[in-house]
C-alpha cells in the first residue's frame, strides 16, 4: 500500500513526530492532495502551545496548504469558480468547512462563524475523519464540502514555484475579510497595528482602496521595511518609542486627526489598548489579529469609543469568497509578495520552524514535503 506521511503533534508545546499514514484513496467527491507547501503561521504556534482551544491531539497542524491534485473520488468536482477539476492542477482551499444549512450560514451569510464550523489544521485530531487534515503533511484529504479554488490547470502549471502561494490561504483571507467589512474611502488615513503578513496584505488592501495615509507600527525591522515596500506611506518602530509618542507621532502625521480606521493586526492585547486611542472622531476599530484568548484589555471606553463615535468592528477568519480576493491580490503583487516568504524548511523540521515564527526570526516560513 502506498504511503503518505505527516508531522503529527501529540503533546502540545513539544516535538512533531514524523508518521505513515496508508495514502487515502478518495470517494464520493473527496480530493486527494499532493502538498506543494505550507506556511507556518502564528495561529500555528498558538495550535502547538495548547493555546487554542479547538485543538484535539494527536493531531496535524496546517491550514494554509497549497498543492496538487493527485486523485480525485468519483463524480465531477468543480471549484468555486465553476471550473471542472482535474488530477495535476495546482490549487489552493478554504481551511474552514461550514455546514451551509444554519441560520448563521443562510440568513446572516457568515460562513466563517458557522457553529458547525471545523478548520483544517486546527479542529481535528488523526483519529477524526478525513484524518489527513493537516497540511504538515505530504497530502491532505479534502471532503466534499470543502472550497476549492484552481491556482493553475494541470496544462499550464508548468515548473513555477507555487510555494509563496501558501501565505494567501490565511494572511491573506482574513486580511480581505477585514477589508471586506471595514474599508477606508478613498482619501482616508489608516493605522495598521503589525508588520507581519496580515500587515503586509493589509498595507496593500489600503493602497488599493485608496488610502491616502498609510501608518504601520510594528518592531521587526525587516517587516517594516517589507511594510514601505508595499506602499506604507509611514512606520513607527515601537522598540524604539513609547506608547506616548506613537499617539503624538500619528496624531501629527494626521494632521492632528488621528486615523479614520485602525487595523489590528498585531495579535495583542497591548495593540488593542494603545491602538484605540489612535482613532479619529468618527473613525473604526478593526481587530483581526488576536486568535485566541488573550483576557480582558481595560479600554477607556468613553473617552476612546463613546466620545468619539467610534465603531468596533471584531474580524474572525474569513470565507471561500476572500481566499479568492486575497488570491486577486496576491497574482496583481506576486513580486512584492514572494518576498515575504523569508524561510523554505523541510517538513521534517516543523518544529523547528514553529521555534522560529514564535521568536520572529521569520516573516513568513515554508514547510515543503
Amino acid at each position: 500500500m502506498e504511503k503518505a506521511y505527516a508531522m503529527v503533534l501529540k503533546q502540545f508545546g513539544g516535538p512533531l513526530e514524523c508518521r505513515e499514514f496508508p495514502k487515502p484513496q478518495p470517494k464520493n467527491k473527496e480530493v486527494l492532495i499532493k502538498v506543494i507547501a505550507c506556511g507556518i503561521c502564528g495561529s500555528d504556534v498558538h495550535v502547538w502551545k495548547g493555546e487554542d482551544k479547538r485543538s484535539r491531539l494527536p493531531m496535524i497542524l496546517g491550514h494554509e496548504g497549497i498543492g496538487i491534485i493527485e486523485a480525485l473520488g468519483g463524480e465531477e468536482k468543480q471549484d468555486i469558480m465553476g471550473r471542472s477539476l482535474r488530477e495535476g492542477d495546482v490549487v489552493v482551499w478554504n481551511r474552514g468547512v461550514s455546514c451551509k444549512a444554519c441560520y448563521t450560514c443562510l440568513v446572516k451569510r457568515q460562513f466563517y462563524l458557522c457553529p458547525s464550523r471545523w478548520t483544517y489544521g486546527f479542529s481535528k485530531s488523526i483519529d477524526d475523519y478525513p484524518f489527513l487534515n493537516g497540511a504538515y503533511a505530504s497530502h491532505i484529504l479534502l471532503t466534499p464540502e470543502t472550497e476549492i479554488i484552481r491556482i493553475e490547470s494541470r496544462e499550464k502549471a508548468g515548473d513555477q514555484d507555487y510555494a509563496p502561494y501558501a501565505s494567501l490561504c490565511c494572511a491573506g483571507t482574513t486580511t480581505a475579510c477585514a477589508f471586506e467589512q471595514v474599508k477606508p474611502e478613498s482619501g482616508q488615513q489608516v493605522v495598521i497595528q503589525g508588520p507581519g503578513p496580515l500587515g503586509i496584505y493589509g498595507v496593500l488592501f489600503a493602497r488599493e482602496a485608496g488610502a491616502k495615509t498609510i501608518i504601520v507600527v510594528g518592531g521587526t525591522p525587516e517587516r517594516l521595511a517589507l511594510c514601505q515596500e508595499a506602499g506604507a506611506t509611514h512606520v513607527i518602530n515601537r522598540c524604539q518609542t513609547q506608547a506616548a509618542e506613537r499617539l503624538d507621532l500619528i496624531k501629527e502625521i494626521t494632521g492632528g486627526q488621528g486615523a479614520d480606521v485602525v487595523y489590528e493586526m498585531a495579535g495583542t492585547s497591548e495593540a488593542v489598548q494603545e491602538g484605540v486611542g489612535y482613532l479619529a472622531p468618527g473613525g473604526t476599530y478593526a481587530s483581526a489579529g488576536v486568535a485566541v484568548d488573550t483576557g480582558e484589555i481595560p479600554i477607556n471606553w468613553f473617552r476612546d469609543v463613546v466620545r468619539k463615535n467610534a465603531r468596533i468592528q471584531g474580524i474572525w477568519v474569513g470565507d471561500g469568497k476572500n481566499t479568492w480576493q486575497a488570491l486577486e491580490v496576491y497574482r496583481r503583487h506576486k513580486s512584492l509578495l514572494d518576498k515575504m516568504i523569508s524561510h523554505r524548511l523541510p517538513l521534517t523540521e516543523a518544529h523547528k520552524a514553529l521555534q522560529m515564527m514564535e521568536g520572529k526570526e521569520v516573516i513568513k516560513a515554508l514547510l515543503i514535503p
